[in-house]
């Protein structure tokens, strides 16, 4: 067997940032190297915008719209977003620390170098998204959908996963052996993720389920 390849992250040197304005940000849409604390951008438009080195601490976002929106190179803190609206969007080099999500929509997102840490998700659609060097640590997720998404070097660590739907996945490095996981929806699209040997005996109904096998003790 092969050695597993965990993500390859790249940790935020915020610096010396400048306090930013929620006018400008509103107005702009666009985000440079500027520091957001205890700011409420709920409703907000930034659909098409671009955050670039940028801190967010203790920010509303509630029905904020980040469809296609870039996050570059940036930390979220203490965030709360009961609907991330971010379809299409691009992530790169993120890090989300003790942040609370109800449904986030990242389908058709490209995310590279992203660490979601102690954070609460409801729903996450990844749904066709690509993913590489992303890990989730401390974390637990009700529904994690990347049904059709393409995911290398993904890494679950201490997170608890209550249904994972992995239909049409094509996964490459995915360690799911930190995430307890109690079920799992479309289970071929399993293949090329990394599994502890408790979870396989855990899965083992499902498995067998899935490949039409009947499972019965010898006659006696």
């Amino acid at each position: 067997m092969r050695p597993i390849q965990g993500p390859k992250l790249r940790s935020f040197r915020g610096g010396d940032l400048e306090a930013g304005s929620v006018e400008a940000l509103e107005r702009t849409g666009q985000a440079d190297r500027i520091r957001l604390e205890d700011a409420d951008l709920s409703g907000m438009d930034l659909s098409g915008g671009r955050l670039t080195e940028c801190l967010l601490r203790s920010v509303a976002l509630a029905d904020t719209d980040f469809s296609a929106a870039s996050v570059l190179e940036s930390s979220w803190e203490r965030v709360n977003a009961p609907h991330l609206k971010a379809p299409r969007s691009t992530w790169r080099d993120v890090s989300v620390e003790g942040s609370r999500f109800g449904v986030a929509e990242l389908y058709d997102a490209g995310i590279s170098g992203l660490v979601l840490r102690g954070c609460k998700l409801d729903l996450v659609n990844l749904r066709n998204a690509v993913l590489a060097d992303v890990l989730f640590e401390h974390c637990t997720i009700a529904e994690l959908d990347i049904s059709g998404a393409r995911a290398t070097r993904v890494k679950f660590s201490d997170c608890t996963v209550g249904t994972l739907e992995v239909r049409d996945a094509r996964l490459k490095d995915v360690d799911l052996r930190g995430a307890a996981l109690s079920r799992i929806v479309g289970l071929a699209g399993l293949k090329g993720a990394v599994i502890s040997e408790e979870q396989l005996v855990e899965l083992a109904p499902s498995l067998a389920d899935h490949l039409g096998l009947v499972v019965s003790d010898a006659p006696r």
